[in-house]
């Protein structure tokens, strides 16, 4: 059942009303649907992945945060750069991250960042947005498979050393 409102009279005016109008989509891409974005179950393939899509002449530079998204079978859904920090700090909102893993209908994610200085080790706000990102997960169903800190010639998973 519909119901119609005719709001020029509800507010006694003849101007026109305006609605703003969020219009949100998913479309699963061709090229996503390759052998070599199926199946990946393992902190190598995954990184592999990362340095295909990741902005290579900024690795280096600045810090950028990645989102992968995969199907229950580990099936790249999709991926997409959250965003772009300066040489030591990115900034990682949990609304826009979750928006796009909820759109592309991921049952889990694999986030990702890297680290110009070159070292793999995690800081302390590494491993505290990593628990956040679990814990958020967790009331959406959705799980967080790794962790991936990029450098230029190397990477380190939170997975992969117990930390996930």
């Amino acid at each position: 059942m519909q119901t119609f409102l005719d709001f020029k009279e509800l507010l006694q005016t003849s101007d026109d009303i305006v609605a703003n109008e969020l219009s949100l989509c998913y479309k699963r891409s061709v090229e996503l649907m390759g052998p070599q974005y199926k199946k990946l179950n393992n902190s190598r393939t995954v990184s592999n992945l990362l340095r295909q899509i990741w902005e290579k002449d900024q690795i280096e530079i600045r810090e950028s945060f990645y989102l992968l998204c995969f199907s229950t079978g580990l099936d790249l859904l999709g991926f997409q750069k959250i965003s772009e920090g300066g040489l030591d700090a990115v900034l990682v909102d949990f609304r826009i991250l979750f928006s796009i893993a909820l759109l592309s209908r991921a049952s889990s994610i694999v986030v990702a960042h890297n680290h110009p200085s070159g070292t793999c080790h995690p800081s302390e706000m590494d491993r505290t947005l990593t628990k956040r990102i679990v814990e958020a997960g967790g009331l959406l169903d959705i799980r967080l498979n790794d962790h991936i800190i990029l450098t230029e010639t190397s990477y380190y998973s939170f997975r992969d050393e117990g930390l996930l």
